[in-house]
């Protein structure tokens, strides 16, 4: 079926709509076993911690790992039609165009899991947390707050800001990244995704190791010790912010060019 190249919402929901139609069992399933694992995984180390010494701070550290975790595991399943040929010709045949399709998958894989998880992490916290205390009233410290994730920032406040994106843009990154590797690998993405990065780190730590131990840079002292604009903490976390941008938004790119050479 032929559609104009034209950005429709109308046709993203109905796509949103078929995909809920087609996957609602798989959705209702993954949900019911998401919050089955969190309950068993908050109750066992509430019990390792003694339950009295269970606080706020344990409940971020737990939502944090798993946020992480579940959100590489979950982007790394974008594209699902990609795994077969078969699939693939079937979801390229679909009524609407390719931004809309791509603007779908990085919506559901990305943004959605970003906003979802919280909430769903925050209802099963406190209604675990409430039933926990019920039976053993030790646990004194069972209601979670993202407010009172205290978390310190020692650092000057003009760096707060930067510090914060670059956390911000960190954590997308592993979720970038692994629905860049859903895009273009067919099989096993997310574990394809994980080994190129992988070398791609080594890679850098060679260049690093040889421009050190070769180049004898240890022991060359310039009279000026900045490294081109960099030149003091503030202007290090600005570029560190910044890069990081920057590679999300070129895997993105690499994203939407690997989509579209499915449809080549």
């Amino acid at each position: 079926m032929k559609t104009n190249n034209v950005f429709s919402i109308r046709r993203m929901v109905l796509l949103c709509k078929q995909s809920l139609i087609l996957n609602k069992k798989m959705i209702v399933v993954t949900l019911a076993g998401l919050i089955g694992t969190l309950i068993i995984a908050m109750f066992f180390f509430q019990a390792v911690n003694g339950f009295k010494n269970w606080q706020n701070v344990q409940y971020g550290a737990m939502f944090i790992a798993l946020f992480i975790l579940l959100g590489i595991v979950y982007s790394g399943l974008s594209f699902p039609a990609f795994r077969s040929k078969e699939k693939t010709m079937v979801y390229l045949m679909l009524p609407a165009t390719s931004s809309e399709k791509f603007v779908f998958e990085i919506v559901t894989r990305i943004i959605v899991f970003i906003l979802f998880m919280p909430l769903l992490f925050w209802v099963v916290a406190n209604i675990e947390g409430a039933i926990v205390h019920h039976f053993v009233p030790e646990l004194i410290n069972y209601k979670f707050s993202f407010f009172e994730m205290h978390i310190t920032e020692p650092a000057p406040i003009e760096n707060k800001a930067w510090i914060r994106f670059a956390i911000a843009q960190g954590s997308l990154f592993v979720f970038i990244a692994a629905f860049a590797g859903a895009s273009h690998f067919t099989k096993s993405p997310l574990l394809k995704t994980m080994f190129t990065i992988s070398i791609v780190q080594a890679g850098f730590a060679m260049v690093a190791f040889l421009l050190v131990k070769l180049l004898n840079i240890k022991e060359f002292h310039p009279s000026n010790e900045r490294i081109l604009f960099i030149h003091n903490e503030h202007s290090a976390i600005i570029f560190l912010a910044l890069s990081l941008l920057v590679i999300n938004l070129s895997l993105i790119a690499f994203s939407w060019f690997s989509f579209k050479e499915k449809e080549a």
